[in-house]
């Protein structure tokens, strides 16, 4: 098989592998994913209107993440736990096949730089200690690159999920602002802003994106890499136990959802202003929304949710393992 060959077959395959196992794991923890984003948002949130005589709140007018879950089910039913993930699917099909075919890329290119610096840099010298510093560079960074290049070409379908998992209410009594789904969407926010609307966010976004791939892909590739160097070392030919694989998808998607979060809530409370008139628009920029947060809310308002987003960091952990388990069925014989 020609090199051609070889690397359009690895490259199929990390696609198949990726969207497999991001569709498999976002799936099962979309209903954790659901709440998180209306405890994250609920500020942006407007709540549908009720008569007077209807008691019980709203799901966005609930507080904690158990409330707002029995709210749901009460108000909207079981299936619209999983609200907005027909663009889930889209987004983390596309997004994990996207990003572990340019994590693989972004290192075969890097190896070829890091070669190359050698010469002016001693200490990447394999004679200097070079190969696990080589090791540390091509994983972190190439997961970083990988996440920028992925939420480039899907924030217009991150933005639309976003938007229909925080459209709370029921379709019959008229109490949803998107009751058609990604159709009604499209329509409102192409009408009102243009393709820009698609991309509210989009600048903090790509640094959250970067910061939490970089941890997330670069971490975990890295664990991998630096234990199958020293298995190499001994000749025992040995590889990570899939429970030990699934603690350490764990510990950086833990790590790396901690850190970017504050950012992450940012980027989802400026997507949700597209579509509104300026004057109903409570944050101009990236700037302006972060010091309204801090104002009004405190640095607890950079953390609304996490919560349930450290519980559905095992979805994230999934993701990982599953891509391994799904690449090696595809690459077995």
């Amino acid at each position: 098989m020609s090199n051609n060959q070889s690397a359009t077959k690895r490259t199929i395959t990390d696609a198949i592998a990726g969207a497999a196992a991001g569709a498999f794991a976002r799936t099962a923890v979309a209903p954790i994913d659901r709440v998180k984003l209306i405890v994250q948002l609920r500020g942006s949130i407007q709540p549908p209107s009720r008569p007077q005589q209807q008691a019980p709140l709203s799901v966005a007018q609930h507080r904690g993440a158990i409330q707002i879950f029995r709210a749901i089910m009460r108000d909207e039913g079981v299936l619209s736990l999983w609200r907005g993930n027909a663009p889930t699917l889209l987004i983390e099909a596309g997004s994990t096949a996207l990003n572990f075919v340019f994590l693989d890329w972004y290192k075969i290119a890097s190896g070829g730089v890091l070669a190359s610096m050698e010469h002016h840099y001693p200490s990447l010298r394999e004679e200097n200690g070079g190969a696990r510093k080589q090791r540390i560079l091509r994983s972190f960074v190439s997961g970083g690159l990988a996440g920028a290049t992925t939420i480039t070409f899907l924030y217009p379908l991150a933005f639309m999920r976003t938007r229909l998992a925080v459209d709370v209410g029921v379709a019959e009594r008229g109490e949803r602002m998107f009751a058609n789904g990604m159709r009604d969407i499209t329509r409102t926010i192409w009408s009102s802003d243009g393709i820009r609307g698609f991309y509210k966010g989009y600048g903090i976004a790509l640094i959250s994106v970067s910061m939490h791939r970089f941890v997330y892909l670069g971490g975990y590739d890295y664990i991998k890499s630096e234990y199958a160097a020293k298995e190499a070392e001994k000749k025992s030919g040995e590889k990570m136990l899939i429970a030990e694989r699934f603690a350490a998808a764990q510990f950086v998607s833990m790590v790396a959802s901690t850190l970017h979060y504050p950012l992450d809530c940012v980027r989802r409370r400026l997507m949700m202003e597209a579509g509104r008139t300026e004057s109903d628009r409570k944050y101009r920029n990236t700037i302006h929304c972060f010091r309204r947060v801090w104002a009004e809310e405190g640095y607890r308002g950079f953390l609304l949710g996490l919560g349930p987003n450290l519980v559905r960091c095992i979805g994230s952990a999934l993701v990982l393992v599953s891509y391994d388990e799904f690449k090696r069925i595809l690459t077995a014989g």
